[in-house]
């Protein structure tokens, strides 16, 4: 698996050009969802009423779907120009705390999630009666995505000393 170092580049890796593929594909979703929807307002054109619904689907699959590249681009929230002036040991000592901090949180919206998922899962969306675990899937499979990059990181750096 490969873990891009520079955010300028093209997806490396299968793992990150899924991802970006599946971004991309709900993305072009949403747009046509959304283009949809306001044609058939603007046209008084009825029985597009789960344009926005589809559209709220995709816009979060999106959302999560891109929160886990940007993490694997490390294009998340870091302070890089502060931490590379300190010492290589506090350096490593850093990243390991940060990717204990998302593993944590990533277990904690895993079982959140979950536990969401088996109370309301199977409720229907109000328009198109799809299960509304739909839209929680999202938030699971994204943090199942980013235990894993934090657990493969914290490996990486307690094996090779090498810093994510």
């Amino acid at each position: 698996m490969s873990i891009s170092q520079h955010p300028d580049l093209p997806p490396k890796g299968w793992p990150e050009r899924t991802l970006a593929v599946a971004g991309a594909v709900m993305f072009t979703v949403t747009f046509l969802a959304i283009l949809a929807g306001v044609f058939s307002r603007y046209f008084n054109l009825h029985g597009f009423e789960w344009s926005f619904e589809i559209a709220t689907l995709g816009f979060i699959w999106v959302t999560f779907i891109g929160t886990v590249i940007a993490e694997i681009r490390h294009e998340n929230v870091r302070f890089q120009g502060l931490a590379n002036l300190l010492p290589a040991s506090v350096q490593r000592g850093l990243d390991a705390f940060a990717s204990l901090a998302l593993l944590s949180i990533s277990g904690w919206l895993l079982y959140s999630g979950s536990a969401f998922i088996a109370r309301t899962g199977w409720a229907p969306t109000p328009v198109l009666r799809w299960p509304a675990g739909l839209s929680s899937a999202a938030l699971v499979s994204a943090a199942a995505m980013l235990a894993v990059l934090a657990l493969i990181r914290l490996i990486r750096l307690t094996r090779s000393g090498v810093r994510p």
